[in-house]
């Protein structure tokens, strides 16, 4: 999808204007049902969010205009003007979708599109038609487009609804009767589809989606993980597609004071759901944890039964040639399914910078380095020994200290193994420590809250790792990423009969200021920083090529 982004000039505008909300729009019936992503965005909520804190898309872009007049800052910012005069319904909700198909044979494909509302179509075609780059305008039955210079981008428009569309083929190509090669999809292949299929063709057919249409959120956001699957031609030469058949995510993100939220369901067809239900995962162990020996940075810590993927082997057909194989290893499945119970922690400590010799040379250099420990509860002793044996006959592994440890284990790593748990962590006294038990996490009360009872928690302490570091003063982006994030919590629940429920906290450090506003000032930030850096390696560039020899150009005298 490399050439939507390279028309960016044209998808910025559309992709910054969407709706006051509509129970159902009219626009997704313009949408595929089996879109495998669609995300929409609330344009007067975001603009109402950025506007206390004195931000608008103009000033946003009036405030990146220091490189100059062609910059691309004020390139974009002509088209938005020019935009919002095209006959674009600006009060009305802008979606985008992505589709992946394809086989073997054909190659795969990607294709994606931008949907917005029309107010004036002849406005619109007019605007069209003062655009660069742009071919003549076509006319259907039902539709009107243009095609842009790469031929991978079009835009279409009925008196309803525009679509830019673009598409990628990654492997196949056709060749036309010139000997040239072209895609497969032209453009009116792609858009056909779109302006003539019915309601029960599009993802308006879908009940979990329209009920997410109906949530109040700053941005909406859509998955098809059984469209995703069937995508895949390997796969889709197995069952494995059928069981993530009417699997989809719904998900919604809300900017508020001080904090970025967004909550996520996880619906199920009724296969998996079966699955889940017979094979539920236990609440996080968050004692895994609680027993590491120093303030934590951040862990992750979760809970699944492995019997689980014993059933989506054994649904996909895929069974006989996974125990084929590990007969070779005279394994079976259910000796690694056995092996470990389900829990497993992640924790991480101390991060900084730290002085080494390069190479043992006298030259020393900076280096980052932290403490990181990874705990994995241990199912059936006797089915993890006999796994690490073949291991180790296979000289995968070696006998260390009267247990099994990976053969390239470097001497910075430490392996221990009870009986009743796997522990590796990056030094022996890290290890000592959380073996004795007395440990200091030191997890702040609410993240220990909010991963209680879940099956899944994760935990950054983002600030904290960012001041752990020593890094030039004139990186500017690195300071304001330091003034502007402070943590980030993530939790799942488990299966609840009809979907698992997952939720995602980024809190910022200024907690009196919307979150949207604090993050948009951090990215024109680091946005001017990376735009001047590129600047400087240029200029040196060119320093150094004037250095080797090369002849400077004339001066006109010298002419």
């Amino acid at each position: 999808m490399k050439h939507i982004f390279r028309y960016s000039f044209f998808l910025i505008p559309v992709l910054f204007v969407a709706s006051c909300k509509k129970a159902v729009p009219d626009q997704i019936k313009y949408i595929p049902k089996d879109a495998g992503f669609i995300f929409d965005l609330n344009w007067k909520s975001l603009s109402e969010k950025a506007s206390k804190a004195s931000i608008n898309w103009d000033s946003i872009y009036r405030s990146a205009n220091e490189a100059g007049d062609d910059s691309f800052v004020v390139k974009a910012r002509k088209r938005f003007d020019d935009f919002k005069h095209s006959g674009i319904d600006t009060e009305r909700n802008v979606f985008v979708f992505v589709k992946t198909g394809g086989s073997i044979m054909s190659g795969q494909s990607t294709t994606g599109g931008v949907v917005a509302a029309l107010k004036n179509a002849a406005s619109f075609e007019t605007y069209i038609r003062n655009q660069k780059g742009i071919s003549e305008i076509k006319k259907e039955n039902n539709f009107s487009y243009a095609t842009f210079d790469s031929g991978n981008l079009s835009v279409a428009w009925n008196h309803e609804v525009t679509i830019l569309s673009g598409s990628e083929l990654q492997q196949r190509k056709s060749v036309d009767s010139s000997g040239s090669t072209s895609n497969r999809n032209s453009a009116q292949q792609i858009l056909a589809p779109l302006f003539s299929q019915k309601e029960e063709e599009s993802v308006a057919s879908i009940p979990e989606f329209r009920e997410l249409m109906k949530e109040k959120a700053d941005m909406l956001f859509w998955s098809n993980s059984g469209s995703m699957f069937n995508s895949i031609p390997l796969l889709g030469m197995t069952k494995i597609a059928d069981l993530f058949k009417n699997s989809y995510g719904a998900g919604t993100v809300n900017f508020e004071d001080g904090r970025v939220t967004a909550t996520f369901k996880s619906y199920c067809g009724k296969e998996l759901a079966d699955i889940l239900k017979k094979y539920k995962s236990s609440t996080l162990d968050l004692n895994m944890v609680n027993r590491y020996p120093f303030p934590v940075s951040g862990y992750v810590v979760f809970n699944f039964n492995p019997q689980i993927i014993s059933e989506i082997i054994k649904f996909g057909g895929l069974e006989g040639m996974v125990n084929q194989y590990l007969q070779k290893q005279e394994l079976t499945l259910d000796d690694m399914l056995r092996a470990f119970k389900g829990d497993f922690a992640i924790v991480f400590s101390d991060f900084g910078n730290r002085e080494h010799e390069n190479n043992g040379s006298k030259v020393t250099v900076s280096r980052p380095t932290g403490k990181l420990l990874f705990n994995a509860t241990i199912g059936d002793k006797a089915a993890y020994d006999k796994i690490v044996s073949k291991l180790a006959d296979q000289g995968l592994m070696k006998m260390q200290n009267g247990q099994y440890v990976p053969i390239t284990m470097g001497e910075e790593f430490t392996w221990n193994i009870n009986g009743k748990n796997l522990i590796i962590a990056t030094d022996n006294n890290l290890m000592q420590q959380y073996l004795s038990g007395k440990g200091n996490a030191a997890i702040p009360a609410n993240i220990a809250d909010k991963s209680k009872g879940k099956s899944f928690a994760f935990y950054v302490d983002i600030n904290k790792i960012l001041q752990s570091f020593t890094v030039d003063t004139s990186i500017k982006s690195m300071e304001a990423a330091r003034a502007t994030f402070k943590n980030a919590v993530a939790t799942r629940d488990d299966f609840n009969g009809k979907y698992v429920i997952s939720n995602f906290e980024l809190t910022t450090t200024n907690e009196n200021e919307n979150s949207l506003a604090t993050l948009l000032k951090f990215f024109v930030s680091a946005s001017k920083q990376i735009e001047e850096q590129g600047k400087k390696l240029q200029n040196k560039g060119m320093a150094n090529a004037d250095t080797t020899g090369m002849a400077a150009p004339p001066t006109a005298q010298e002419k």
